[in-house]
C-alpha cells in the first residue's frame, strides 16, 4: 500500500475509535501515551470471531486495544476473564493489563512484540485426524508443552465449570432462544417491528435447522461426556480456547490472550484444544500427549483413551458457541432472543431492544457456516 493509502487507512481508524470509544478510554489512551490523534498508528489486529483488536503505537510505547462485541459479552461473563487474564499475567504467561473500561466494555494492554506469526499453524483437525508428518514448526511442540503446563500450575479460577456444566449451560440457553423464536416466527406483530416479513426464511429456519442437528448428536455427546469425567481426578485452570490465534511468541516463549472462556476445568480441555487448532504432524502430536499425560497429577490412566472424545467435545462446544453468536445478529433474530440470554448468563451485558450489534465482526451467516464447519469435524 502506499503511504497516502496506509495514511487514510489510520485516518479512518482513528475516526472510528474516536467516535465509538467512550471519552474515559480516549482519556486513558492519552495518558499511556497514545493519545488518538494523527500521531498514533492505528492496526488492525482482530483475526478472530469475537471482538476487534487494534494495535496503537506512538514512538516507544505500544498498546493493544480490544473492543469487546456486545454479543460476546451476553455469553460470557467479563469480570471472572479479568480475574483470570490476571492470574495468568502474574506468572508471566499473559501480557499485562493496564485498563478496563468501565462495564468492561474496552481493554488495553501492553502490545507483546512478536518475532513471527504463530497463527500459521493454524488447522482444525477432527477427533480422529490422518497421519500427517508435515512439520510446520519444528519446536512447536516443546514450546506448547511448556505453556500448557505453566497453565495448569496457576492457582484455580473463581469460576468452576466441568465440561458437564458447560453442555447443560449451552444447552439450555440455546433451548430459550429456540423457543424464543418459535413464538416469533408466528408473531407477525413481532415481524413488523423490525419491518421486514421475509426474515424469518433469512435467518429463523437455518437456524433452527442446526439447532435440531445439534440436538440430533445428544446421545453423542453424552457419551463423550462421560469418558472425559471417567479420566478427572480434579479441576485446574482451563484458558479453554489455545488456538494459535490466540497465542503470540515472543522472547523464546508462548504468551496467550483472550481470557474470555478460561474457568476451572476439566485437565483434557486446553491440550484438546492446541490439539484441534495446531498444525502438528503426528509424531509431534504423540510427544506433546505424553509428555502432557506423565505424571500428571489430575488425571488418571484413562485419559489417553479419552482424547478424542476431547476434541469431539472442542467442536460441540465451538458449534454452540457458533450458534449463540448467530442468535445476536440482525434484526428479529436478534430482538427474540435477549431475554433468553439475559436471564441464563451471569453479569451479561444488555442491549437496546432489537439493536443490531455493531461491534459484532461477522454476520449471521458466517456464523452459520462456521457451525457447519464445526459439526464436520466432531468426527
Amino acid at each position: 500500500m502506499s503511504a497516502d493509502g496506509s495514511a487514510d487507512a489510520n485516518s479512518t481508524l482513528l475516526a472510528r475509535l474516536s467516535v465509538s470509544l467512550p471519552e474515559a478510554v480516549k482519556l486513558q489512551l492519552s495518558e499511556l501515551g497514545c493519545p488518538l490523534n494523527e500521531s498514533t498508528q492505528i492496526q488492525v489486529l482482530s483475526r478472530g470471531l469475537s471482538n476487534q483488536n487494534y494495535h496503537l503505537s506512538r514512538d516507544n510505547q505500544q498498546l493493544v486495544l480490544r473492543v469487546n462485541s456486545q454479543a460476546s459479552s451476553q455469553i460470557s461473563a467479563r469480570d471472572h476473564e479479568v480475574a483470570n487474564w490476571r492470574l495468568a499475567e502474574e506468572q508471566g504467561l499473559a501480557p499485562a493489563l493496564l485498563y478496563v473500561a468501565q462495564g468492561n466494555s474496552c481493554y488495553l494492554s501492553h502490545f507483546i512484540d512478536t518475532g513471527e506469526d504463530w497463527s500459521r499453524l493454524m488447522t482444525a483437525n477432527p477427533a480422529h485426524p490422518l497421519q500427517d508428518e508435515c512439520v510446520t514448526r519444528p519446536d512447536a511442540e516443546g514450546l506448547l508443552l511448556e505453556l500448557l503446563k505453566g497453565l495448569a500450575q496457576l492457582p484455580l479460577p473463581k469460576n468452576p465449570i466441568s465440561v458437564t456444566e458447560q453442555w447443560q449451560s449451552y444447552i439450555g440457553q440455546l433451548e430459550m432462544i429456540a423457543e424464543s423464536l418459535d413464538a416469533a416466527s408466528t408473531d407477525k406483530a413481532s415481524l413488523d417491528a423490525v419491518g421486514s416479513t421475509d426474515l424469518p426464511i433469512s435467518y429463523l429456519e437455518p437456524w433452527k435447522t442446526r439447532w435440531q442437528a445439534l440436538k440430533a448428536h445428544q446421545e453423542r455427546v453424552d457419551a463423550v461426556l462421560e469418558q472425559l469425567n471417567a479420566c478427572e481426578l480434579a479441576p485446574q485452570y482451563s484458558h479453554r480456547d489455545l488456538n494459535p490465534h490466540n497465542l503470540l511468541m515472543s522472547q523464546g516463549k508462548l504468551w496467550c490472550i483472550d481470557y474470555e472462556y478460561a474457568c476451572s476445568s476439566h485437565p483434557l480441555v486446553d491440550l484438546a484444544s492446541v490439539l484441534a487448532t495446531h498444525r502438528l504432524s503426528s509424531e509431534q502430536r504423540h510427544w506433546l500427549i505424553l509428555g502432557y499425560l506423565n505424571g500428571h497429577p489430575k488425571l488418571n490412566d484413562k485419559a489417553l483413551a479419552a482424547i478424542p472424545s476431547a476434541l469431539a467435545l472442542y467442536w460441540y462446544f465451538a458449534a454452540c458457541w457458533a450458534l449463540l453468536m448467530a442468535s445476536q445478529g440482525e434484526g428479529i433474530l436478534k430482538q427474540t432472543v435477549q431475554k433468553a440470554v439475559l436471564q441464563s448468563v451471569e453479569n451479561a451485558e444488555p442491549q437496546k431492544q432489537g439493536e443490531s450489534d455493531a461491534s459484532l465482526p461477522h454476520s449471521v451467516s458466517d456464523y452459520l457456516q462456521c457451525f457447519d464447519d464445526f459439526m464436520v469435524l466432531v468426527g
